[in-house]
């Protein structure tokens, strides 16, 4: 999920401490260099994503929210800060505030990023499924702050490379993200021909379908990849849990956006939507430690629930 991803939040009210007074609405004459925020503003914007959202802006991200504000004073018509954050306020169904989290949100990733991940998901979890799935119950992964989709479908591939591990008792993927953007990307499954530049040639050609026309120059994930990945929106800032729980989770790269309460927090979130036995996955840049949390280490950005 970049300052920010990974991804909705369960409440479109916003304390009216937190934003700013009604004024006249008029498109913005200038670029985000003449776009002014005082510290006031800047301290309830930060303040604003870090309860949506968890991510800690911090002092240094001024120019940032600038930017990254004014494509939504543009397609508001507002004509400064205090009046967007007025429109934040009176936002009765929440559609301003998706969009606002939307442009705030940067999302980064690749196909096979980490692949060392993937060679474990590979080489010690799907040969072993029936250790780690009940029964004939079927094997269940999400990803999580999946931004445009190249992690699910990367698990997609690997999954189908090894579908006999699992074939009979069957598979999903559940992909989510905070930003409805990248959700809509990864849905339609079309990535330039620059984002598929780590997938080898033979995958290449079993597992994806290359543009004509106006296409050319972008592939499409095939529908035996597309069938086994789900899309849906949530804020892991917000209250989850699945019934039945996962059997492995992928939350990578998203927590450095954090502080170590909410890291703890989501962390320990994660630990009671797997099941016994279950496997989280981290950014190789990201730790668990120094946060309480049950999981078991098993190596650098594998930790597992105990059986």
């Amino acid at each position: 999920m970049a300052p920010a991803h990974p991804k909705h939040t369960s409440s479109t009210n916003i304390p009216a401490k937190v934003l700013g007074r009604n004024h006249n609405s008029s498109p913005p004459p200038y670029g985000s260099a003449g776009l002014l925020i005082t510290d006031e503003q800047y301290f309830k914007l930060a303040e604003l994503v870090y309860k949506l959202c968890g991510i800690n802006l911090g002092q240094g991200k001024r120019e940032l929210l600038k930017a990254r504000l004014m494509k939504r004073l543009r397609a508001t018509g507002r004509r400064d800060i205090n009046q967007y954050m007025d429109l934040l306020q009176n936002d009765p169904d929440g559609r301003e505030l998706i969009s606002f989290l939307d442009v705030i949100t940067t999302n980064k990733t690749d196909f096979f990023r980490e692949p060392q991940h993937f060679d474990f998901l590979s080489h010690t979890i799907l040969p072993n499924l029936s250790q780690l799935c009940k029964g004939s119950e079927a094997l269940r992964i999400w990803s999580a702050a999946c931004s445009t989709g190249e992690e699910p479908y990367t698990l997609a591939i690997v999954l189908m490379l090894q579908k006999e591990a699992w074939a009979q008792r069957g598979a999903s993927i559940l992909a989510s993200d905070l930003s409805t953007q990248v959700l809509s990307h990864g849905q339609r499954g079309v990535y330039s021909t620059e984002r598929i530049g780590p997938i080898p040639r033979d995958l290449l050609r079993r597992f994806f379908q290359r543009g004509v026309n106006r296409w050319a120059g972008h592939v499409r994930v095939r529908p035996e990849l597309r069938n086994i990945v789900s899309f849906k929106r949530i804020n892991l800032m917000d209250s989850f849990q699945f019934d039945p729980p996962f059997h492995v989770v992928f939350c990578r790269n998203v927590m450095i956006y954090f502080d170590k309460e909410t890291r703890e927090r989501l962390v320990n979130r994660f630990h009671r939507t797997l099941a016994p036995g279950g496997y989280l996955f981290v950014g190789h840049s990201e730790s668990l430690t120094g946060i309480k949390h049950p999981f078991r280490f098993v190596q650098p950005a594998i930790y597992r629930k105990e059986v």
